[in-house]
C-alpha cells in the first residue's frame, strides 16, 4: 500500500473529530434554498446544495483543523447541462432501437432500464471523485482514482449475485463497492486502504432478511408452488359497484390454497416492510461503524462508536413534527370550513384555494428546514463526533498533491440521472 510517507511515528494520541451542533445560520441557509429553488424551478438547488456541503465540512473539525469544500453551484449546474446534452441522444437512440427492431420493443424497458442503471452506477462513482477533488482539509485536497467503468461493471455484477441469491449477497456487495471506494480515494500523495469485509455486518443484514424478507420468500413460494409456479390470470376482478381501479380476489378461489396464501402474503407485506424499513437504522449504524473501523490511511487508523439510537432519534423526532403538524393543519382545516359555512360568499372559495396553497408551501418550508437541522445535521454530526483517529500524530506527514479539481461534470450526470450524492455522511 501506497502510505505517501506515512510510515513511522508514536501510535500513542488519539484525534477527535467534532462538528458543531448550534449550525448557526443553517435555518438561513435552508430557507433561501427552498425559495430560490421554488421560484427557479429547481435551477438554484445546484447552489443549494454547494452552500449546504460548505456549510457542514466548515463546522467539522478534524483533529484540531476544520475541513473545506471549494465546490461552486455553476459547476454543478454546467455539469448538469453537459450531462443532459449527452443522455437526450442516448434516450432518443433507446427509442430509435426499438422502433427499427420491433422484435425487441418488447424487451426495450429492461435493455433501458439495465442500460441505465449500469449509467447510473458509474455517475455515482465519478460524482463522489467530484465531491472528493473538492474536499480540502489543512489546504491538502482529497482525491479520487480508479476507473468509473470498473465501478460500474463491479455493481452490475454484485447487484446480479445479490438478485439471484435472493439478497443474502447484499452485505458482501457493500463491502465489496466500498473497498474499491475506499482503495482509490486519496489524501494528498497519501492513498486509503480498507478492509471492509461483508461477515462484519452480515448479522445486521439477516436480522432484517428474516423479519421483512424471509416469511414473505416463504409465502410466495408456497404460493406459486400450489399454483404450478404461475399467477393465475384471473385471481384478481373488478370489486362490485363499477369503481374504476377496485380490485379484489376472485371469489371462485375462496377456501382454497391461492386465496389461503395469497392473502396471507397481503398481510405479511403489511407487518414485514414496515418492520424491515424500522431496522434500516439500526443496519446504517452498524455498517458505517463496521466501514468506519476498516479505513485506514498508512499508520492512521478510524474508530467509531456509533450506536444506533444516534441513528433513530433524529428520525423519531422528525416523525412526531410532522405528526404534530398534520394535526395542526386538520384543526384549522376544520375550523376555517366551519366559518366558511357560516360566512358563504363567492369569494370563499379563494379565498379557501389561496389559503391552501399558502399551507402548502408553508408546509413544504418547514419541512425541509426540519429535514436539513433534525436529519442531516444530526446525522453528520453523529457520524463524526463517533469516530476517533488512531495515530493522529501520523497526519502531519500528509503531503499535498500536486492535482487540481475534477470537473463538474463528474457530478452533473449523476444529478441528471437524479442518482445524485447530495449531502453526503461519512465517506
Amino acid at each position: 500500500m501506497d502510505a505517501g510517507g506515512l510510515a513511522g511515528g508514536s501510535p500513542s494520541r488519539r484525534g477527535g473529530v467534532t462538528f458543531d451542533l448550534r449550525v448557526t445560520g443553517l435555518t438561513g441557509i435552508a430557507v433561501k434554498g427552498f425559495l430560490l429553488s421554488l421560484v427557479t424551478f429547481g435551477i438554484y438547488r445546484f447552489w443549494y446544495m454547494t452552500n449546504l456541503r460548505r456549510f457542514f465540512w466548515s463546522r467539522t473539525v478534524v483533529d484540531g483543523s476544520p475541513g473545506e469544500y471549494t465546490g461552486t453551484g455553476k459547476e454543478l449546474f454546467l455539469g448538469f447541462l453537459v450531462a443532459l446534452a449527452i443522455l437526450v441522444p442516448v434516450y432518443i437512440g433507446l427509442f430509435a432501437v426499438a422502433l427499427a427492431v420491433p422484435q425487441i420493443a418488447p424487451f426495450s424497458a429492461v435493455i433501458s432500464f439495465l442500460f441505465l442503471f449500469v449509467l447510473g452506477q458509474f455517475a455515482i462513482y465519478r460524482g463522489r471523485r467530484y465531491r472528493a477533488m473538492r474536499t480540502l482539509w489543512r489546504g491538502i485536497r482529497l482525491g479520487q482514482d480508479g476507473s468509473g467503468l470498473a465501478y460500474a461493471a463491479m455493481a452490475a455484477g454484485w447487484w446480479l449475485v445479490t438478485l439471484l441469491t435472493l439478497g443474502l449477497a447484499f452485505p458482501f456487495m457493500r463491502a465489496s463497492l466500498e473497498r474499491y471506494r475506499i482503495r482509490h480515494t486519496l489524501v494528498g500523495t497519501s492513498r486509503m486502504e480498507s478492509s471492509a469485509r461483508g461477515t462484519a455486518i452480515l448479522g445486521p443484514w439477516l436480522l432484517i432478511y428474516a423479519v421483512g424478507l424471509l416469511p414473505l420468500l416463504a409465502v410466495g413460494l408456497a404460493f406459486l408452488a400450489a399454483n404450478h409456479f404461475t399467477v393465475p390470470a384471473d385471481l384478481f376482478v373488478p370489486k362490485g359497484g363499477g369503481k374504476p381501479g377496485g380490485f379484489g380476489f376472485n371469489p371462485a378461489y375462496a377456501g382454497t390454497a391461492t386465496a389461503t396464501l395469497g392473502i396471507a402474503f397481503v398481510v405479511l407485506a403489511g407487518i414485514c416492510l414496515p418492520a424491515a424499513l424500522l431496522l434500516i437504522p439500526f443496519y446504517r449504524a452498524r455498517e458505517t461503524r463496521a466501514f468506519m473501523a476498516a479505513a485506514s490511511l498508512g499508520p492512521v487508523r478510524l474508530a467509531s462508536s456509533l450506536r444506533a439510537r444516534q441513528y433513530y432519534w433524529p428520525y423519531i423526532v422528525y416523525v412526531l413534527t410532522i405528526l404534530g403538524f398534520v394535526v395542526l393543519v386538520a384543526v384549522l382545516a376544520a375550523i376555517v370550513g366551519l366559518a366558511a359555512q357560516a360566512a358563504g360568499g363567492s369569494g370563499t372559495h379563494w379565498a379557501l384555494t389561496i389559503g391552501g396553497i399558502t399551507l402548502y408551501l408553508g408546509g413544504a418550508l418547514i419541512f425541509t428546514v426540519l429535514q436539513v437541522r433534525l436529519i442531516q445535521a444530526r446525522l453528520w454530526a453523529a457520524v463524526a463526533t463517533s469516530t476517533v483517529i488512531l495515530d493522529a500524530d501520523a497526519l502531519n506527514r500528509v503531503l499535498a498533491s500536486a492535482q487540481g479539481p475534477g470537473s463538474g461534470l463528474n457530478e452533473g450526470l449523476a444529478d441528471a440521472l437524479d442518482v445524485g450524492g447530495a449531502l453526503q455522511i461519512g465517506f
